[in-house]
Formats: structure tokens, sequence, C-alpha cells
């Protein structure tokens, strides 16, 4: 008996060594983290690191990340934000096209709409044992607790098979500039639209298999059209916005406005077939009713290569093209959120600034503001309409001048070591800004009047 069953392992040892390399396939998901970053004190942190790529030979065919402490315990909003994270692979894509860099492929993005990486069964994006990773990422802390942070991510991979490589591309409504971001400078009237479009050549036949987008809080919605078939829709990526109750709109203080918690993904197996050469155009609608600062509008578009036609015959759009969103209660429409100025009390706590505790300086045309021992000097200033007003960065270490309210958007970038921007006021008004990297300690409020 015991030779028998000797003999049947024997066997089926062989047959195992004789399948071919497709019996072997395995589906592994790893637990990764990034190094720690500390956080607290409402800091914003921009990590830009190294991190473990899976270290195996096959495809990712699922992505997901969130926040944990250096214990693993998951950290939410009320003490650090995953305000935006991508992952790189290092060297050189495969398409320079678009906003693709030149020494590294983004191939995953997530943000506060907390976007999974999902492909159509039989699609996977290529890794190997010798590849390196790198995230870039912003965090930013919502509490005075100092906590050390990682991205966790979990990654599913696909061995010993065959698939069908997908490329990652990015791209931008705002076109591929230096800057990932843009300004809606408001004041545009009830219901107003601000329309941001970019016509995108396609680097070779392919078909789109999978997408999914990233966009801030005033999204409206985000959308790709074929130029080549009367431009018609092919797949959007909008935004659902949480609930009053959720956590991104209790959550005190207020630093930024919230962004949506979903967007809406599209997956299909048969995918949409495009052109080399063609123009897509990508489109990203903001409401322009009041400013918002700094939005973005990028779209996460997966390719299949795959030859065209002969012919343009705008074939019809799959019937296996699924829209993927969360299940959960949201709303449609961007919620109204206004970002007030915020100070920490000798009680330890956060409280909005409601009466200004700084004495009125009224400055002349031209005027001049200086950040400097991490503060506005001065803080509260009065000056006439049409002024034009500098702010001097004396500061080593960087500032910037953040809009949080007022009658249209201003600001400036982050600057330190005496450099400076000047902007001109031509709107009556008050306006309240704030270095957003030093929220409760830096505020600035302008009066400009008549």
């Amino acid at each position: 008996m015991f030779r028998r069953a000797a003999s049947l392992l024997i066997l089926a040892g062989v047959l195992a060594a004789a399948l071919p390399a497709a019996a072997q396939a395995a589906r592994k998901t790893l637990v990764l983290r990034s190094a720690p970053v500390a956080m607290g004190g409402y800091n914003v942190a921009f990590p830009k690191l190294f991190v473990p790529a899976p270290k195996l030979d096959g495809y990712v065919v699922g992505m997901e990340a969130r926040l944990v402490d250096t214990r693993g315990k998951v950290v939410t909003i009320r003490d650090v934000m995953l305000h935006h994270t991508v992952f790189y692979r290092r060297g050189a894509p495969e398409s320079q096209s678009v906003c693709a860099g030149k020494t590294q492929e983004a191939f995953y993005g997530t943000g506060e709409e907390d976007e999974q990486l999902r492909l159509p069964p039989g699609y996977g994006y290529p890794v190997a044992k010798g590849d390196r990773w790198k995230m870039n990422a912003m965090l930013m802390s919502h509490s005075q607790r100092s906590v050390r942070v990682r991205v966790e991510y979990t990654v599913t991979v696909e061995t010993g098979v065959k698939l069908e490589p997908v490329i990652p591309l990015w791209v931008r409504a705002n076109g591929c500039g230096d800057a990932v971001s843009y300004p809606v400078w408001g004041d545009d009237g009830p219901g107003a639209t601000d329309t941001r479009s970019f016509d995108w050549k396609v680097p070779f036949d392919a078909r789109i298999v999978a997408v999914g987008g990233h966009l801030h809080g005033g999204a409206k919605d985000m959308f790709l059209t074929q130029q080549a078939c009367g431009g018609r829709r092919l797949l959007d990526t909008a935004p659902r916005y949480g609930m009053p109750d959720n956590l991104y709109y209790t959550a005190r203080p207020v630093l930024h406005e919230p962004g949506p918690v979903d967007t809406r993904y599209f997956l299909s197996k048969t995918g949409i077939q495009v052109r080399r050469g063609e123009t897509l155009k990508l489109t990203g609608l903001y409401d322009s009713s009041k400013p918002h600062t700094r939005v973005m509008s990028i779209m996460h578009v997966y390719l299949a290569k795959h030859a065209a036609p002969a012919t343009q015959d705008c074939a019809p759009l799959p019937a296996d093209a699924q829209e993927l969103v969360k299940d959960e209660p949201v709303r449609l429409d961007p919620p109204d959120v206004s970002v007030p100025l915020n100070e920490l009390g000798a009680d330890g706590h956060t409280r909005e600034i409601t009466d200004l505790p700084w004495p009125l300086s009224t400055l002349g045309n031209p005027a001049t503001v200086a950040l400097k021992d991490n503060a506005f000097d001065p803080p509260y200033v009065q000056i006439k309409r049409d002024s034009k007003l500098t702010w001097s960065f004396d500061d080593e270490i960087a500032h910037n001048v953040t809009f949080a309210s007022g009658p249209v958007l201003t600001g400036s970038p982050t600057l330190s070591g005496g450099q400076t921007f000047t902007t001109q006021f031509t709107r009556t008004g008050r306006y309240e800004l704030f270095c957003y990297l030093h929220p409760l300690a830096m505020h600035q409020v302008i009066d400009v009047v008549d």
C-alpha cells in the first residue's frame, strides 16, 4: 500500500513537471508599505520615496492604497489625509505620449476618491523581479497629534501565465505643461462652469480597456470624446461626493475643500478601438460660481496595443463596458464647502477665527507684505482697488499664499529665501488667505476698498 502511494506521488511529480508553464499560474497578493513619514501639528508633506516592488515576474491585475501607522493600524483623515499618491516604475516608459516622464512610468494613482487599479480578465500591467518602484504623495495632517504614517499598498500579481499587457497613460485636461494643477477663478455667477479641454493624440493603435480619474472639490464631470466620430462621448469618470455626515465633511478643522469620495471607473474586456494619431479630447468641468484653488483633472487611461481596421468605422461602443462605482450613498453635485481661517487655542483645540485679532494696517499702492518668522507681516491690511501687492518670502523655509475665501481666487506658488510674488486686486471685498504648509500659524486678511 505504501509502495503504491509512493509510486502515485512520483507519477504526479513527473506529470506536473511535464505540464506547460500556464498550468503553474498563480495569483499572489502582497501587502507592501512605504518608509514612515512624520506627520503632526497640521503639517503638509510631499514624500518622494523609493518603495518596495513585488519582485515577481508577472502582471499586476489589481492594486489599492491607504494610510497606516507603524503598527499597521489604519489612519483616518481625523489625523492624516492621503490627498493623493502616484506610483511609478523606474525606467523609460512604453510611450512618451502625453504627460509621461522620460525616466519613469506612472501606472497607478489615487487620492481622496480611493480609486483601485482594476483591469479586465486577461489583461495585466507587466512587472519583473528587477523592477524599481517610486512613490510621490501629498499628505495633510489634520491633528496636533504626532504620528508616523506609511502608505500601505496591496498589489495582486498574476504569475506563470501570459496576459495581454496594458500601457498606462496619464492625460490632463489642462494639458501637459509644468503645472499639474490649475486655478478655477470663480465669480462667474450661479450655475457657471469652468471648462478645460486637451486634445490628446493617440500614440499607437490600441484598445482602451480601463480608465480611472482624479478630481478635486468642485468638479462636475470629466469625459473623453472621439473627434473623428462626431465628438461622441466614449466614457467619463464623473465625481461622486459623500453625504453631509461623511467624515470628509465632519472632520475639523477644515483645511481644504473636500474632494469626491468616488470617481466612476470604466472597464471593458472588448475595449474601445482607437487609432494611432487620432485626436481624443479630454474635458474637465468644474463649478465656477465660486473660486476653487489648485484643482486637477487627470484621467488614468490603460491601453492594450491592437491593430486598427483599415478605415475608421466608428464601431459601436463595447456592449461589455462597465462603469463601476462604490456601493454607498453619494451626492452627484459638488457641495458648497467654505474653508475658514483656523487657529490653535491655548487649550490645544482648534477653532475658526471669527473676530480678527490683529490691528488693521492701511497700505499704499504698491504695497508689500512680508512672510517672515512664520507669519504674515502685517497680517491684516487694507488696500485700494486696483492696487498691486507684493508678498516677500523672507524666511529660508518655504511658504505660500493659499486662498480660503474672497470675491475672486488669488494666491502664490510656494517660495522662500527672499523670492517675491506680486498680484493686483481688481475686485473689492475681503480676502482670507493662509499658508497651507502652516495653516494654523500663518494667516492673511486683505480688505480691498474703493
